[in-house]
Formats: structure tokens, C-alpha cells, sequence
């Protein structure tokens, strides 16, 4: 299924700093932009330093027998038993959609696979420093603790007093890892594989949009008074990286996160098949693309990555 196909998505504009420069003089606005900095700097330098400190080997293969072989030479095969290697590979060869059909799917399952780990390893830190940090009990504003919950708060898009218990609760739900069933099925069916236009050239696996020309790019059958772009990503690590945030903090989406607490608090297994069901705000064709995704997981023996493991020794 190709990419380009018009799904709905529901994901929040970016803020139009265009109105608010008409709005201000000059030197209001300098000001206000200095402000702003001030006030965003930490909550956008913070998540970066969490992703420094997975660090993948990046990779780079110019085709897809390249990229075949990198894999064979690490032991690397799918699908995999013994941990998996932490590899990072930039962009999939031009050359993919040529690959024989099942090579095609295994390098692309075998290269999406450490990305999905990596990112749900930085969340798993995050929600294990906000249990320590709420561990404390309340949180003095102006403290170090403080801020450190304050910003990750921020970036999970919860409002309201951190010290108190419902927003707590929210903010908890929202940190959780997505499982690689599901991402790996939902970036094959959105992306045809890694092949379609928007992976090729812009490294974007999941479909996500933006309203931002300078970020995106015109979906060909974009109707004429759509103003959306489908994202431009500078990797695919960061097409991963944009999907599991969009996962656990749109509105859309606070049905798969419901469930993914249910299922942690009565001790069963958070799986793709399971938390699909939350995902009918993905596409407009609803439960037939729930249903879609949860016949891809099962086909392709996703559900046996749920549990895999990142090779970090060499970090």
C-alpha cells in the first residue's frame, strides 16, 4: 500500500509566528523572541541529551546488497534471536524497491527494529526519573527536580501543577514505550516498505504531517484546498523518533494509551495486536486499518520482536 494514499491525520499545527511578528514592533519582538528562547532552551537541549546517550552506529549503504551484506558480516538476521545490534542507518537504498520481495521486508524490519528499541529505551529513562523524582514527593517550584519534571511535562504536552496527583497520572500514561510490533508494521504499510516516495525522500515512514512548507512536502493528490505537507525528516531515526511522541501525546491517541495503562496495571502483555485497537484515528478508514495492521503483525511474525533487546556493550 503506498504512502502517498490520503490518510486522515490529526496531528497539532505548529504556531504561526508570522501573525505574532505583525502583532509586535520591532523591538517587542525581539525581546519576546529572546524570552521564548530562554523559555523553550532546556525543554528542546534536555531531549537531546537523552538521545546522545543512546547512541547507534550510524549506517550508510548505497544499496540494497550493501546493506544486505553489513547485516550478514554482524551475524545480524531476521527474523533475529540474540540481541540486536545497535545500528542506526540513515536513509533505505534507492535501490530497495527493486529487492526481491522477502530480502526487501527483512532488511527493512532488520533496519527499523534498533531505531523503535533506541527510542523506547529513551522513554523508559524518562518515566524511571519522573518515578524518583515524584518518589521525593512534592517538588519545591524553582528546584532543580522541579524543573526537570516541568520540562519533560512540556514535552509530553501536559499541563497544570506537577505536584498535583491527576496530573501526575497524565503525564505517567502519556511515557510508554510503543511495542516494535506495531511500529514496524504501521511504517511498513505507510511507507509500502520503505519505497514510496515520502521515505525516499524524506525519510518519512509513519505518514506524519506538518503545516510547515519549509519542512514538508506536497502530497500529489493533496486536495486543492488542503494547506497540509507530509514531513521531510532528516533520518529515519527521526521519523521513529516523531512517531512514538505523536503516539503518546496527541488527543487522537488517548484511547491506545488508556489501554496500554490497563494492560500494565492488571500485569498483561502491552502488545501491538493489543494496542491497535487505539489506532482508529490513524486513518480514515477506521477498524479497516486497525484490522490491516494486526494482519501484517501476525503474517510477519512481528509479535516475537516485542521483547528484543539493543546490544549496548559497545556503548
Amino acid at each position: 500500500m503506498s504512502a502517498e494514499q490520503q490518510y486522515q491525520r490529526i496531528v497539532p499545527r505548529a504556531p504561526a509566528w508570522s501573525v505574532v511578528a505583525d502583532a509586535l514592533p520591532i523591538a517587542a519582538l525581539i525581546v519576546f523572541g529572546l524570552w521564548y528562547w530562554l523559555a523553550s532552551a532546556p525543554a528542546a537541549l534536555e531531549p537531546m541529551q537523552h538521545y546522545n546517550s543512546m547512541k547507534l552506529k550510524p549506517v550508510t549503504a548505497n544499496s540494497a546488497e550493501t546493506l544486505y551484506r553489513i547485516y550478514a558480516e554482524l551475524g545480524y538476521q531476521w527474523l533475529p534471536e540474540d540481541p540486536i545490534p545497535a545500528l542506526s542507518l540513515r536513509a533505505f537504498p534507492q535501490d530497495l524497491s527493486e529487492t526481491a520481495v522477502q530480502r526487501k521486508k527483512r532488511l527493512f524490519f532488520s533496519s527499523l527494529l534498533p531505531l523503535v528499541l533506541a527510542e523506547n529505551h529513551i522513554v523508559r529513562v524518562e518515566r524511571a526519573t519522573l518515578r524518583d523524582l515524584f518518589a521525593a514527593g512534592a517538588l519545591e517550584p524553582g528546584t532543580s527536580a522541579w524543573n526537570s519534571a516541568r520540562r519533560i511535562a512540556a514535552r509530553y504536552k501536559v499541563e497544570g501543577d506537577i505536584n498535583e496527583r491527576s496530573v501526575r497520572d497524565t503525564l505517567l500514561q502519556r511515557i510508554g514505550e510503543i511495542p516494535p510490533s506495531l511500529a514496524l508494521a504501521q511504517a511498513a504499510n505507510e511507507s509500502a516498505w520503505g519505497t514510496s516516495r515520502f521515505a525516499r525522500e524524506g525519510n518519512n515512514l509513519f505518514g506524519q504531517w506538518t503545516w510547515d512548507a519549509s519542512q514538508g512536502m506536497v502530497p500529489r493528490r493533496r486536495d486543492s484546498d488542503a494547506d497540509h505537507y507530509v514531513r521531510r525528516f532528516e533520518t529515519l531515526r527521526a521519523s521513529v523518533r516523531a512517531y512514538v511522541r505523536n503516539l503518546n501525546t496527541h488527543p487522537a491517541y488517548e484511547e491506545l494509551r488508556d489501554h496500554r495503562a490497563e494492560l500494565q496495571r492488571i500485569g498483561k502483555h502491552v502488545s501491538g495486536m493489543r494496542l491497535a485497537s487505539g489506532l482508529t484515528a490513524y486513518s480514515e478508514r477506521g477498524m479497516a486499518y486497525v484490522n490491516e495492521i494486526r494482519e501484517m503483525i501476525a503474517y510477519n511474525r512481528l509479535q516475537r520482536v516485542n521483547d528484543a533487546q539493543l546490544a549496548l556493550s559497545g556503548e
